[in-house]
Parts: structure tokens; C-alpha cells; sequence
């Protein structure tokens, strides 16, 4: 019996910025991606982070954060249904990400109200795929891995959950996660 969905944040619930900065200016290059996994591990600051894309752009920092935050947008039709599944299941977000900037999106757009817990991996030291992320969100949750469903963007995170036992959805739209969902019995056809 599920008793906990979890989200994957950017790339489901808000859209995915860093990825879509990376692509538009043509950084999309291991390094900026290894900074991106350090600042996820928590091993660097967001403001860090920032500078490093600052200095292989030359573009201020605040410019792309400005930038970041500007072309950002919440996935309406899924914050409904969130809304909707928190009468009958915890509700959690698994992401990776500095927990800073994410706790200060939650917060801006007021709905961190919407979550039993948040994990996120720069608080936690382990990024997802890795068994421990996903270990620790059960252990957060009081829940054991067929208790839950695990949505996320990311294929290869999607493959790493079911491994351990949880159910994976592969978020691609609304509607193919709403038949997902269906499927597995959370909702009502």
C-alpha cells in the first residue's frame, strides 16, 4: 500500500533553470556540471556556484540570477494534484540542489506548506541515483521503498529508485504521470 509520494523539484514541480541557462549559453560541459554535483553535495555555496558560472560566461552574477529566476515557473496542473494527494498520502520532495536556493524558492512561492518533508541533497551529502538519498527520504518518511512512489524527470533516477523497491514514474507531462498514477492505483480512473 503507497503511503508517500515523493517529487523530484526542478524539472517536475518548478521548471528547470540551471539546465536550461547551461544550454542557451553553451556551457553544457562536464565542468559545469562536476560544479553543479559539488554545489548539490554541498561542498560548494549557491553564491559560489554562481561566481563559477559568472567566470566561464562573463556574465555578472547577479545578472544570472536574475536570469534564473525570471524564466522560472511552477507546474500549476501538478501543485493542484499535490494538493489533492495530501489527503491521503505524506507528500515529499527528493531533490538534487543547494538547500539554500531551494528552501528560499519554497518560501517565496509559498508552498512549502505543501510538504511533509523536503530532502535535498546539499543538506544530506548524496545526490541521487545513489541508494542513500533514497534511503534517507524513507527513513525521513517512517516508510519502507513499497510504500512509495518516486517521480522524477530523470530516467536513470527513476531506474535507481525502482532498484531499491520503490515505484518509479518517469515524469514527461501531466497527464502521462496522472495515467501513471492511475495505473498503480492512486487515482481514481
Amino acid at each position: 500500500m503507497v503511503k508517500a509520494i515523493i517529487f523530484d523539484f526542478y524539472g517536475v514541480i518548478r521548471s528547470d533553470e540551471y539546465h536550461d541557462w547551461l544550454k542557451k549559453h553553451g556551457f553544457e560541459s562536464s565542468m559545469a556540471r562536476k560544479k553543479a554535483i559539488d554545489m548539490n553535495k554541498g561542498l560548494m555555496t549557491i553564491d559560489d556556484f554562481f561566481q563559477y558560472l559568472s567566470k566561464i560566461s562573463g556574465i555578472p552574477a547577479p545578472d544570472i540570477q536574475n536570469e534564473f529566476q525570471s524564466k522560472a515557473s511552477l507546474n500549476a496542473q501538478l501543485l493542484t494534484l499535490i494538493i489533492k494527494l495530501r489527503s491521503s498520502y505524506k507528500i515529499a520532495i527528493l531533490s538534487n540542489a543547494s538547500s539554500s536556493y531551494l528552501y528560499d524558492v519554497l518560501k517565496k512561492t509559498a508552498i512549502d506548506i505543501l510538504f511533509d518533508e523536503v530532502i535535498v541533497s546539499s543538506e544530506v551529502g548524496y545526490i541521487k541515483p545513489s541508494e542513500q538519498i533514497f534511503n534517507y527520504a524513507l527513513e525521513k518518511l517512517s516508510i519502507k521503498a513499497d510504500e512509495a512512489v518516486f517521480i522524477d524527470d530523470n530516467q536513470k533516477f527513476v531506474e535507481a529508485a525502482k532498484d531499491l523497491g520503490l515505484k518509479g514514474i518517469h515524469y514527461k507531462n501531466i497527464n502521462s504521470l496522472m495515467k501513471s498514477l492511475e495505473a498503480i492505483g492512486i487515482m481514481d480512473k
